[in-house]
């Protein structure tokens, strides 16, 4: 069914179903695999000083949002996932399959997300998930890499594996496994048939294959686990201490630190009106030059409005705590940056509510702004939205900064579309915009202009109920 077309019934049953905004999500290692093919997955503030790097464009012939870590004293294994995001934005561009608006107006769709399935000084595991959307046709793939510290070198997933010898054992263990479900003739004994190789709770070996490759799609997510007595004579001496990594269950101190009051004492809200308030809003981030934009608010008085992804906002829960002390907010921009619209609405929720929980975490409290990513909403996400207690918050002014390389074009076609009451959408993960704010604060408060938070500026006029805020 065509999740644009759902009813509102979909959507008010849901209202009954889903959890509280800021319900507790808690993981207890002696609770029993329900899928024993489930990677193993840690928190990314295991690695202090790690950064998401994003890749977005839209427009009439693509949607593209593509991110992934950037660690410390990791460059191999940077320029590893650099490549292999590369190689799957670079064909999903003009003249490639999906390049082309789809019947009844879709556009076509690619995302890539990450996690981390190791963390330690000692060795690093990245997982990908690409997910296509060409309207009839798209699915998954999965790859996962893997940066040994010691010799500071980055694997790809067969290298978990002993040898030539190692993969003919674990491709005939497969095949044994997968049975009638699979065509046996697609699972080789050879490095590309296993790009992603990882371990769950219990250590067990996890091979996942990507849609299409050794099933038909409609099998759905293809993955096998192989218990640890069957997988651990079959690792090679790294996918041993890789394994030894992905089960590593130390408490981290990034992640382990009570979070401080999440608001600075005193800030006052602005009469908007009265005044000439503007409302800046940043998608996508937090990214690598977040930091240097608060600051950059901070020097000129002014406050904005972050709606984070929360698959990058995990990286760093400090970096959300200082934006908040200095007078920002922060919104809810799902978890992975899907169009949630193509998603059921119990997808919806887990999406949304996933990122409610790494800000409860890092903030002690959840937003209660919830912005779509490309804006897309339809009465199942509103109802999702309304469940949860989110307001949705789209924008009235889009500079579509991510065009442009040059900082002085971001900010001459900022500031031509500044005026009373706009909220315009920018991008903290694209450096030119970085580059540009100071000038664009500059300029705009020479204009008069207050800069305040959604919020603040929803005060004067509250959006009906149900329906988005896009400013005045």
């Amino acid at each position: 069914m065509n999740p644009r077309t759902r009813g509102a019934a979909a959507a008010a049953a849901l209202v009954l179903l889903a959890p509280a905004a800021c319900a507790v999500h808690t993981e207890r290692r002696t609770r029993p695999i329900a899928d024993v093919t489930t990677v193993r997955t840690v928190d990314p503030a295991a690695l202090p000083g790690t950064t998401a790097v994003t890749h977005i464009e839209q427009d009439a012939t693509r949607r593209v949002f593509a991110s992934y870590p950037r660690i410390p004293g990791a460059g191999a294994l940077t320029a590893r996932l650099a490549k292999a995001v590369a190689a799957e934005v670079r064909p999903f561009g003009a003249g490639a399959d999906g390049a082309e608006p789809l019947p009844g107006g879709g556009v076509p769709e690619l995302n890539v997300q990450w996690s981390l399935t190791a963390a330690t000084s000692r060795v690093v595991g990245v997982r990908l998930v690409t997910w296509r959307y060409f309207g009839t046709s798209g699915g998954e793939s999965r790859a996962t890499y893997w940066y040994d510290a010691a010799t500071r070198t980055a694997h790809p997933s067969a290298d978990l594996v002993d040898g030539p010898a190692g993969l003919a054992t674990l491709a005939e263990r497969v095949r044994e496994r997968l049975g009638s479900r699979a065509n046996p003739a697609q699972v080789r004994a050879a490095a590309d048939t296993f790009p992603s190789l990882a371990f769950n709770e219990a250590g067990d070996l996890v091979a996942e294959f990507s849609d299409y490759t050794v099933a038909p799609g409609s099998a759905g997510r293809v993955a096998v686990a192989l218990d640890r007595d069957a997988a651990d004579p079959l690792l090679s001496a790294f996918g041993r201490r890789a394994r030894d990594a992905a089960l590593d269950a130390r408490p981290h101190p990034a992640s382990s630190q009570a979070p401080p009051p999440p608001a600075k004492a005193g800030t006052p809200r602005t009469d908007c009106g009265r005044a000439k308030c503007i409302a800046l809003t940043f998608d996508d981030g937090p990214g690598p030059g977040t930091r240097r934009l608060l600051s950059t608010l901070s020097a000129h008085g002014a406050r904005a409005t972050f709606f984070v992804v929360g698959e990058n906002a995990a990286a760093d829960p400090a970096l959300l705590r200082e934006a908040v002390a200095a007078g920002n907010e922060i919104g809810n921009h799902t978890q992975g940056h899907r169009d949630l619209t193509r998603m059921p609405a119990m997808q919806v929720n887990t999406d949304v509510q996933r990122t409610q929980d790494v800000l409860r975490a890092a903030l002690g409290r959840c937003t209660t702004l919830l912005r779509p990513p490309y804006g897309a909403t339809n009465s199942t996400v509103a109802g999702v939205a309304k469940s949860l207690g989110l307001t949705e918050v789209l924008w009235n002014a889009d500079p579509a900064d991510w065009r442009e390389r040059d900082p002085a074009a971001v900010a001459a076609r900022t500031i031509a579309f500044a005026r009373p009451g706009a909220i315009l959408v920018l991008h903290d993960t694209h450096e030119p915009t970085i580059e540009a704010m100071p000038e664009v604060l500059r300029r705009l408060t020479r204009a008069g202009y207050t800069f305040v938070t959604v919020t603040n500026l929803m005060a004067t006029r509250k959006p009906p109920q149900g329906s988005p805020f896009s400013g005045l």
